[in-house]
């Protein structure tokens, strides 16, 4: 029988790490430390919103865009941990 990766996430836990991503965006903004952060992480930030409001505030269900959506999240997590 095959074993799961540990790195698989459900979709629920896949939104709960968004969701965990915008606190963080937010709380960068509120704090006004976006300044400082590098290129690639404010990149990442501006395909991280368009892509949240394609797919929530807009409503896009498509696969692909919300697979690209779960990817930014976790690269762009780990830019702002490791940048803070």
């Amino acid at each position: 029988m095959l074993k799961q990766q540990d790195y698989i996430l459900t979709t629920d836990e896949e939104i709960i790490q968004i969701e965990a991503v915008k606190e963080l965006i937010h709380d960068i903004h509120e704090s006004g430390i976006f300044f400082q952060l590098s290129l690639r992480t404010l990149e990442l930030i501006r395909r991280f919103n368009n892509l949240c409001t394609e797919v929530f505030i807009n409503g896009d269900d498509s696969p692909s865009l919300f697979n690209q959506l779960v990817i930014i999240s976790k690269n762009l997590e780990t830019s702002l941990v490791r940048e803070n």
